[in-house]
């Protein structure tokens, strides 16, 4: 077999000039027309010496030693810890730059899969910076302390991190009051090396408008020791607090947070309000993490559906019922449908306690749902889909299609699976109405949500 001969070598210094960033943030340098190098903190144009520091048969990995002319976009931000971590990956670009960038990228996806669309510019926040309503951050022992932050990149080394840019700030405070206590009675932190210890995430939730603080320890081991110390001292340091859970989730089960929650001290959840309508947050609910853009994409999305009182909708992964809650007064009914028990709980509590009677929510599989209302013959007008970053599958969108709805409004957090999923919805009939709407639900990160409408053609 021939050996695979690479246009770098490893640990190799070049000078080099940055053609593009990745959707992931990271810059790119194209070392052949088919060999890139991904580069952190590397902007288009700017003129840098790097050293390879990883290699395969298809692209590299490089850091910069030396930057010899920086772009015109670039800023300081004297955050470079949340480069090394890769947190915010676009700290160093300009605000106006961000979203500019997250335009264009959207509009390229779209052009990759044939389809000629308008991608309107991308709507963005007065002030970019601590604005997430949650968090989950990792912890370790190291050098003696338990230390909180992220992993540096392709490490288990973790980045010390007290100020994280993108939290709201009573969050970051509050991620270093739990820390400080869990070290102050000696609890163990999970090793990612080791594969033992208790701790592995410390998740901090904060109601926008009421307030409301949630701690959730998720552990890797079933109890930890002095709890009702541990609890007495959170209660006594965050005056905000009205949520504590313990969530007991193994590394060995591969996922951040496990359903399995128990409640340590007061309420199983906190309360937030969005377009003036309450809402009941646990534990594990989906609820949009910037909320002062959320409520400007609901918003957005409900006008782009041009909702008529006669209107039947279908909020499909309809969550805690956010978006089928807030449209209900517009429409005859809402339709939601959700997979996950506990959301659909929450989403029902939600619509009661805001008086809503015209919505419904079951617990079902959307495409298998949707196969009933079609048997049923239910022809909705709208439907919403609001999916995770892995976006439809193909039974969805042909169930969807099926039922044959006026129009689908598509929230997504991924341009990536909605460009390929636009291309399958147009292809079996319908057609995109109106510009995409990028919005910046993640200021400083590669992330974009946006809004996309499709018409049936009639």
């Amino acid at each position: 077999m021939p050996r695979t001969i690479l246009p770098v070598k490893l640990h190799e210094q070049l000078t080099v000039t940055v053609d593009d960033i990745r959707i992931d943030g990271m810059g790119i340098v194209n070392i052949t027309p088919t060999y890139p190098l991904y580069v952190a903190d590397a902007l288009p144009g700017e003129k840098i010496t790097i050293e390879v520091t990883q290699v395969d048969k298809f692209s590299g990995y490089a850091k910069v030693l030396q930057r010899l002319v920086a772009s015109d976009q670039r800023q300081n931000s004297d955050r470079q810890y949340l480069i090394d971590a890769g947190t915010a990956p676009l700290v160093n670009l300009k605000y106006q730059a961000q979203l500019d960038l997250k335009q264009t990228q959207v509009q390229r996806l779209f052009a990759q899969r044939g389809l000629d669309v308008t991608v309107a510019p991308t709507i963005g926040m007065a002030d970019p910076t601590y604005y997430r309503n949650k968090t989950i951050v990792p912890v370790k022992w190291q050098n003696g302390h338990l230390t909180s932050g992220f992993y540096r990149r392709g490490t288990h080394d973790l980045v010390p991190m007290t100020d994280y840019f993108v939290n709201d700030a009573k969050i970051d405070q509050a991620i270093v009051v739990v820390r400080d206590i869990l070290e102050k009675y000696q609890i163990s932190a999970f090793d990612p090396d080791r594969q033992t210890g208790a701790i592995r995430y410390i998740m901090i939730r904060r109601g926008y408008y009421s307030h409301e603080l949630m701690v959730v320890l998720v552990s890797n081991d079933a109890t930890i020791p002095h709890e009702a110390d541990v609890i007495a001292a959170l209660r006594a340091e965050l005056p905000e607090l009205k949520s504590l859970i313990f969530n007991f989730s193994p590394k060995k089960d591969f996922v951040l947070l496990s359903p399995n929650n128990r409640t340590l001290w007061g309420e199983d959840a906190i309360h937030d309000t969005l377009l003036g309508y309450q809402f009941v947050i646990g534990p594990n609910s989906f609820y949009q993490v910037n909320p002062q853009t959320t409520e400007v994409l609901y918003d957005l999305a409900a006008q782009k559906a041009q909702l008529q009182p006669t209107d039947t909708v279908i909020d499909a992964y309809s969550g805690i019922g956010t978006i089928g809650i807030t449209v209900a007064n517009r429409v005859k009914q809402v339709l939601g449908v959700e997979v996950v028990p506990g959301a659909v709980a929450d989403a029902q509590h939600n619509m009661r306690l805001n008086g809503i009677q015209n919505a419904t929510y079951l617990l079902a599989d959307a495409p298998e749902q949707f196969k009933i209302w079609e048997a049923a013959q239910l022809q909705p007008e709208v439907v919403f889909v609001d999916p995770p970053r892995r976006g439809l599958t193909s039974e969805l969108i042909q169930a969807t299609v099926d039922m044959g709805p006026e129009r689908l409004v598509y929230i997504s957090c991924n341009p990536v699976t909605l460009a390929r999923d636009a291309a399958e919805i147009v292809q079996k009939g319908y057609q995109i109405e109106g510009p995409v709407q990028p919005v910046d639900q993640f200021p400083q990160t590669s992330h974009v949500e946006s809004i996309t409408v499709f018409k049936k053609n009639f």
